[in-house]
C-alpha cells in the first residue's frame, strides 16, 4: 500500500484539527488560564489564589481566606481585564471568589529530571509492538514519545 501523505497526517497534526473540528477552541483558550495562572498575574496574587473551574465564562476562584477574598474583590475588574488581554479567542465574563475549605498548601520543590535510559530489550520489544503502525511518522513519533516517558525520571 502506497503512503499518500495527503490523507495519512501525523499524529502532531490531529489535535488541532479535531479541537477545530469539535468546535473546542474557545473552550482550549479559556483553559488555557489554567497553566499559565503564576506567570499571568503579579506574585502575590497568583500565590493566595487559584483557578478552579470557568462556568459559563465565568472563572471561579479559590482564595486563601477571607482577608484575600475582600482585597481580590477590590481587584476584581483589573484581574478580569488583565485574564482577558492573554486570550486569543474568547472572553471571561466574571469573576467569582470563594474561601478554600482546607488550607493552601506551599508547593514542594520539584525534583530534578533525570535521565535514566531504557534496557536495550525493553526498547526493541516496544519498536516490535509498533512496527505494525504503516504511517512511519505515527510511530516514530509514538516510539520517540515512549522512550522519553522511561527515560525522564525525577530524583
Amino acid at each position: 500500500m502506497k503512503k499518500n501523505k495527503d490523507t495519512l497526517q501525523g499524529l502532531g497534526n490531529l489535535l488541532p484539527q479535531l479541537s477545530k473540528q469539535k468546535g473546542w477552541q474557545e473552550q482550549l483558550d479559556l483553559h488555557s488560564i489554567f497553566r499559565r495562572w503564576d506567570r499571568l498575574l503579579e506574585s502575590e496574587i497568583a500565590e493566595h489564589c487559584q483557578p478552579l473551574k470557568i462556568v459559563r465564562k465565568e472563572l471561579w476562584i479559590e482564595v486563601e481566606n477571607f482577608a484575600w477574598l475582600q482585597q481580590f474583590q477590590y481587584q476584581s475588574v483589573l484581574i478580569l481585564e488583565t485574564l482577558n488581554k492573554t486570550l486569543q479567542i474568547s472572553k471571561l465574563k466574571g469573576l467569582r471568589f470563594f474561601v478554600a475549605e482546607k488550607p493552601f498548601e506551599k508547593e514542594k520543590e520539584e525534583e530534578p529530571l533525570r535521565y535514566v535510559p531504557p534496557p536495550a530489550e525493553e526498547v526493541a520489544a516496544f519498536e516490535e509492538q509498533v512496527a505494525s503502525i504503516v504511517d512511519e511518522d505515527s510511530r516514530e513519533a509514538l516510539l520517540r514519545f515512549w522512550y522519553l516517558s522511561k527515560a525522564c525520571k525525577r530524583g
